[in-house]
């Protein structure tokens, strides 16, 4: 079994309501994972490994492209409600749906 850490976990891609969201997966399985919402137009790059690897250690890290910004595609969210809708979204649909390449 492969572990990845911040930088070398491969993008990955899932398509939902015409968006596709780019995001990454990685660390310890098993329980909830946390999903990291950066902040507005901010990538899943922007993101410390030291923090992204430190949580991973105990749980799973979902990391993502919001709509519009970075490798994912659609319209920017104008407002923080519109961005927490693609979050819960995304990081559902990243456990579930199987991912493009």
């Amino acid at each position: 079994m492969t572990t990845y850490t911040h930088d070398t976990v491969p993008t990955q891609f899932v398509e939902a309501q015409e968006i596709r969201f780019a995001y990454r997966r990685f660390g310890k399985t098993g329980g909830v994972p946390i999903v990291m919402n950066i902040h507005f137009r901010g990538t899943m790059d922007h993101w410390d490994p030291a923090v992204t690897d430190g949580l991973a250690r105990q749980r799973e890290v979902i990391l993502f492209d919001n709509a519009g910004i970075g490798a994912s595609s659609g319209e920017t969210p104008a407002n923080v409600p519109a961005m927490a809708t693609n979050a819960s979204l995304s990081s559902r649909l990243s456990g579930s749906a199987r991912p493009t390449s």
